[in-house]
């Protein structure tokens, strides 16, 4: 390239700065951003008004990330010529670079009132859109861009972020599927397609596409962490551990990775290994990360900490947490002003935890009745003068009924697992979806006269449907064992399951009525058609009501089997109240029973959010809790009353 000197510029035309121009251009489009920018600084030394070398600096001071820079300069490109739109959509780029979302959109709108057929433009408006979390604009101004330009592979890729957000979520997978197959090699697009599909529960599927993003771009942090996340779900937790190790290995300040690390072991009740990531995370990542700050609160809230976990949350910057850890937050948070008796700070912390998942897209996919009306329908529908007629009949089959482990939520089920899992003799499945499978398998409604009418050959399909569902979540090595179904809310389904296993037990786990609606309230539960109703104290309590009426119906039509069994009788008389259980089962004795803690230890993960306390010894904190806060049950006392006298409290 010719060394062109300031004499030889005064010597030339404007077609010689021209061609200037286009060396630096050269240069910049060659990664030479040191050549181009000498070049324009020569030009600018001679024509400081030249808008081409004005906008050349421009670009490279934004390829370098000095965006302050690449703003003062395109307001100068502005100022000399006011008609041109790149200038005004990379001002935009520049802004939102800055955290100046509103100047950003503000330029986005001038570059497309000056060109309203540039894609980019549209694009970029979507893009800040986003991150205002004004998503359904962001929606329209992606397909505007894509109307523009189908083959615009990061319009699709973005697009379906923000469907994603909408929680539309199967538009958002089809919109990564197009952003793939038009760029194959669009590692972001099977992240984030991944990422979709755990969301609708294929998990199968969203490792598929982690491990295909994985392949492009081996040291790709964001693949190697969602792919663990996924593997947690699926209850591989060892390889868990290994993606999320490798995402902080190509990644040693991946926050968000040692925060899913974080998680695992707090699941698993390892507070050691807990300990030792977040040592790590605290070395490698910004002191104030509000993602270590939070497993620093979580961990000390689990050494009984709970001062230090106080300072830690209020330490934090709620808002800078990701929105699933919001609520998670405000979960600890309402815990540790309960454990600090602080009871009404307490709940506050919990309404707020309530209010942000009431205002989730996924809330919104419920209806809140829907749960209570399918209870008060079924109620309605077994209040008849129609007699069962099975109650003494037996199935046939080769496998032995199972026993189910039912209640109300929060009534202590988790723990009595946890001490019948450590019976060498007896296999307890923690909340898995048998009964549901053989349900979806009657496809009829669950009336006395429906149930009186079925078939013996359908009744062992039934049977069939339920042990093939359960095969699938039975240890190795636990065959001929007595199997306990725990789903507390299975009582709802009480009389499908009697007329499917005519001979089954059921241990009716019971809690003071006060306590287990407070404690659901309190909860950050995985939503459902029937934990939605747990969202606020007055719903809790009418779906209470509404699941006792209807045990009692199904009590006083069938002949059941029932071991009654009250939280606080076990933890005054462990050992009387196991050993009336035991015998009720059918099976041996065994000290293994009092191991509860160390079973607890042992087991790979405990999937309710009793996880924490079954490790502990029992203690008498949790029962009459609610009695510290009198104040907020006021309201529904009068619905809960009835119960509190039925059961004996």
């Amino acid at each position: 390239m010719a060394d062109f000197t300031l004499r030889d510029l005064r010597s030339q035309k404007s077609t010689t700065l021209q061609k200037l121009v286009d060396a630096a251009l050269f240069a910049y489009q060659n990664g030479n951003l040191v050549e181009a920018e000498r070049i324009c600084e020569r030009v600018l030394t001679f024509s400081p008004k030249n808008v081409a070398a004005l906008q050349m600096m421009a670009l490279i001071s934004l390829a370098q990330g000095r965006f302050a820079v690449a703003v003062e300069l395109y307001r100068r490109v502005i100022k000399l010529d006011p008609k041109l739109p790149a200038a005004y959509l990379n001002l935009g780029i520049a802004f939102k670079a800055l955290g100046k979302i509103d100047l950003a959109l503000k330029n986005y709108d001038r570059a497309i009132a000056l060109n309203s057929r540039d894609e980019k433009s549209h694009f970029n408006r979507a893009n800040a859109l986003s991150v205002l979390e004004q998503f359904d604009e962001a929606i329209v101004s992606y397909g505007t861009s894509i109307n523009l330009n189908p083959t615009y592979a990061e319009a699709h890729c973005n697009l379906g972020n923000a469907l994603c957000k909408k929680d539309k979520t199967q538009d958002a997978i089809a919109s990564y599927d197009m952003a793939i197959s038009l760029k194959s090699d669009y590692v972001d697009a099977y992240v984030n397609r991944g990422t979709a599909l755990m969301e609708t529960n294929r998990l199968d599927e969203a490792l598929a596409s982690f491990d295909k993003a994985i392949a492009i771009k081996p040291d790709c942090a964001d693949a190697h962490n969602n792919r663990g996340i996924a593997l947690m779900e699926l209850n591989r937790l060892d390889e868990a551990r290994t993606s999320y190790l490798k995402a902080v290995s190509v990644k040693p300040d991946f926050a968000s990775a040692y925060a899913s690390l974080c998680q695992l072991y707090e699941l698993q009740n390892n507070l050691e290994e807990l300990e030792k990531v977040i040592e790590i995370a605290q070395y490698y990542c910004a002191e104030d990360n509000v993602d270590i700050l939070f497993r620093r609160a979580q961990l000390a809230s689990r050494k009984n900490q709970f001062d230090v976990a106080l300072g830690y949350l209020e330490k934090l910057q709620v808002q800078k947490l990701q929105p699933s850890l919001r609520v998670t937050y405000f979960n600890l948070l309402g815990k540790t002003y309960d454990s600090l008796e602080q009871f009404d700070n307490a709940f506050s912390a919990f309404e707020k935890q309530n209010e942000l998942v009431r205002d989730s897209f996924k809330a919104q996919k419920f209806r809140v009745d829907q749960y209570l009306n399918s209870l008060h329908l079924r109620k309605a529908a077994w209040i008849t003068d129609v007699k069962p007629v099975w109650a003494h009949s037996m199935i046939g089959g080769n496998q032995t009924s199972p026993t189910f482990l039912i209640g109300f939520p929060r009534s202590g089920t988790t723990l009595l697992d946890t001490i019948l899992s450590g019976h060498p003799k007896i296999a307890v499945v923690e909340e898995m979806p048998m009964v549901q499978f053989a349900h979806n398998a009657f496809s009829r409604t669950e009336t006395i006269q429906n149930f009186n009418t079925i078939l013996e050959a359908d009744l062992l399909s039934l049977r069939e449907v339920y042990f093939e569902e359960l095969r699938k979540h039975l240890d190795l090595g636990n065959e001929g064992k007595l199997v306990v179904d725990k789903f507390p809310l299975n009582i709802a389904h009480v009389g499908f399951i009697h007329r499917v296993f005519p001979d089954a037990k059921f241990i009716l786990a019971l809690r003071h009525p006060c306590d287990c609606v407070l404690s659901c309230f309190m909860q950050n539960f995985k939503l459902n058609s029937a934990m939605v109703n747990f969202l606020s104290l007055e719903q809790a309590a009418k779906v209470y009501a509404a699941i006792m009426e209807l045990w009692f119906v199904f009590n006083q039509k069938l002949n059941l089997n029932v071991h009654m069994l009250k939280y606080e009788d076990l933890i005054q008389n462990f050992e009387g109240q196991c050993q009336s259980l035991i015998r009720f089962l059918g099976v041996d004795w065994d000290d293994n029973l009092y191991s509860y803690q160390k079973t607890a230890l042992n087991r790979a993960m405990i999937r309710t959010p009793s996880y924490s306390q079954v490790i502990q010894p029992l203690y008498k904190k949790a029962s009459g809790r609610w009695t510290n806060y009198q104040k907020q049950m006021q309201p529904v006392l009068p619905v809960l009353r009835p119960w509190i006298e039925a059961f004996g409290y």
